[in-house]
């Protein structure tokens, strides 16, 4: 009872950090945050309440080519921006109808969501310049 007690407290509070997040963080990310709070957490645990509640859709995985997943809030369809300059992945909030009138398949496969990706800078760095 104790181990679920725990593990009930541990996901509250790396649940907490992702929905109160302004960023995209990485699990590592989180999982400095929830230390904070909780020094006995592990590495290990994080993410898999982070896997956890992406597959209950309470957050959402975004895969950043070859550096690690950052987890986001916002569910709504929308893309992402990985900045070349600072690394940081932003929201681009895009009109959602474009990617539902735009997804059409010819070969009949059911398409059910996309994860889009930008390269660019964000405003933070064009700003700097």
């Amino acid at each position: 009872m104790a181990e679920l007690n725990r593990n009930t407290v541990q996901k509250e509070v790396v649940e907490r950090i992702v929905l109160s997040s302004c960023d995209h963080p990485t699990a590592e990310t989180i999982y400095g945050r929830a230390k904070a709070e909780l020094p006995n957490i592990s590495l290990g645990t994080v993410y898999r309440i982070l896997k956890r509640l992406a597959a209950d859709g309470v957050i959402q995985e975004v895969s950043v080519g070859n550096a690690p997943s950052v987890f986001d809030k916002t569910l709504e369809m929308h893309a992402h921006l990985a900045c070349a300059k600072c690394g940081a992945v932003v929201d681009v909030m895009i009109n959602k109808d474009i990617f539902e009138s735009s997804i059409t398949d010819s070969c009949g496969n059911s398409i059910s969501g996309a994860q889009v990706m930008f390269s660019g800078v964000c405003a933070n760095c064009l700003k700097k310049q």
